[in-house]
């Protein structure tokens, strides 16, 4: 028995959207043993659809399907289901009255198109999907040929369909795709928990993909799992997964937290690094306060994206030009004058200066060229300052990342500012620096 995945959308081939559901399947299989057969874009054509539906249920196994389950016209996943395992389409009334029931929590009435939401493929199961309007729905699919070993049992498939939506179809496919798999033959429960290895995602910033990986080829239990390293510039989510030694792994997760140490931010797939910051904050009971110029307010965008963050941010000010950094920090007009505003003079004033004006116990402020112009021999395109406040002191450093776009260096900067919070937040600021 086997996975396979289908993706659905004219969007994909066009590439106005990245597909990256498989890739949350394929990793959630990974976890439990198992290996992701195939994946197949198609568009949203109904013809298109149950063609691709019907080949991939022969050999039998477990087809999860994404995309398409959406209220508009282009939305066909539903029907070409029902067509290809022959049955009609019909409205499930249960379904329907919870849709109403939820528009009408928030205050809103339901469209009529909505209720195609609630229509499935005749003999489905809803898969519930705590995360959005749209349910999912599964399906068995009879393949044509009989098993050779047992002629009187037909095979099938059980074609799972889940919404598009990245958020949405991780949290579904994780609420049900152990049921799915024991239900389409691929493992059974029992099975599932003897296959299912125990793996860890850490969460890493400042240290390149090459360098973890000298630093791990170097530990003492290096072979005793299975590494993957998957990098989302400027971060690495490390996966290491248990292999056949219990002890061999445990020691591996210690040595490799050793050595990576302040690097490591979290763990999970979802974890940030601004709720990683925020943590550290609120861990310490300090209150941070934030200075941007080069970042534009990128540093206060990111941490203001965990709930919570007002329990730790009271201020962050976006002081692009020097006026602004004279006006509202206090920035001397003379420093500015003497040292230009990237250098590390200028961001421990800012730093002391929003520190004063906020009456946070930790400041950082950053300041920086992205360029394409406006940099000098002395201080190149992608030289930035970084500088942090409290009550110990004023530190600064100043860094050079070149050759990135405005978009990539601003997020990198943004992320250095997180890490030199959660370093002194915690006491590591003797620490090397990233």
């Amino acid at each position: 028995m086997r996975v396979v995945f289908v993706a659905i959308g004219d969007e994909l081939l066009r590439g106005e959207s990245r597909e990256g559901n498989g890739a949350v399947l394929a990793d959630l299989l990974t976890s439990r043993g198992l290996r992701l057969a195939q994946v197949r874009v198609v568009p949203d054509d109904f013809a298109a659809i149950s063609r691709a539906l019907s080949e991939l249920c022969e050999p039998p196994g477990l087809v999860v399907v994404s995309g398409g389950l959406g209220p508009t016209d282009d939305d066909f996943t539903r029907q070409a289901v029902a067509f290809a395992v022959g049955v009609p389409v019909v409205c499930d009334e249960d379904v329907l009255a919870g849709l109403r029931a939820r528009y009408a929590k928030v205050g809103r009435e339901m469209h009529p198109s909505n209720a195609r939401q609630a229509e499935f493929p005749q003999g489905s199961q809803v898969l519930a999907n705590e995360y959005g309007t749209a349910p999912g729905f599964a399906l068995r699919h009879p393949a044509v040929q009989a098993v050779a070993s047992d002629p009187e049992r037909v095979p099938s498939s059980l074609i799972a369909c889940f919404p598009g939506v990245p958020r949405e179809f991780a949290g579904m496919l994780a609420d049900h795709l152990d049921r799915l798999l024991a239900e389409a033959g691929v493992q059974d429960a029992a099975t599932l928990a003897k296959t299912r290895r125990r793996e860890v995602t850490l969460r890493l910033f400042g240290i390149p993909e090459s360098d973890m990986q000298g630093v791990l080829t170097g530990l003492p239990h290096y072979r005793s799992v299975a590494m993957r390293s998957l990098p989302t510039f400027p971060e690495i989510r490390l996966k290491l997964a248990e292999l056949d030694d219990a002890a061999g792994y445990d020691a591996m997760l210690a040595e490799t937290r050793a050595a990576l140490g302040w690097r490591i931010y979290g763990e999970g797939d979802h974890d940030s690094h601004a709720a990683a910051t925020l943590r550290a904050l609120q861990a310490g009971g300090l209150t941070l306060a934030v200075a941007e110029s080069c970042t534009g307010g990128l540093i206060g965008h990111l941490l203001t994206e965990v709930p919570g963050a007002s329990a730790s941010l009271l201020l962050d000010a976006v002081v692009y030009a020097n006026s602004a950094k004279t006006a509202v920090l206090g920035v001397p007009e003379a420093l500015l004058a003497s040292h230009g505003a990237v250098s590390e003079e200028v961001a421990r004033a800012m730093a002391e200066g929003v520190r004063h004006c906020s009456g946070a116990s930790l400041a950082i402020a950053t300041t920086g060229i992205a360029g394409p112009d406006g940099g000098t021999a002395s201080k190149p395109v992608g030289t930035f300052c970084l500088a942090v406040a409290d009550a110990r002191g004023t530190r600064s450093r100043q860094l050079s990342f070149v050759g990135l776009d405005r978009s990539r260096w601003k997020r990198v900067v943004a992320h250095s500012a997180l890490a030199e919070v959660r370093r002194a937040a915690l006491g590591w600021a003797d620490r090397p620096p990233p």
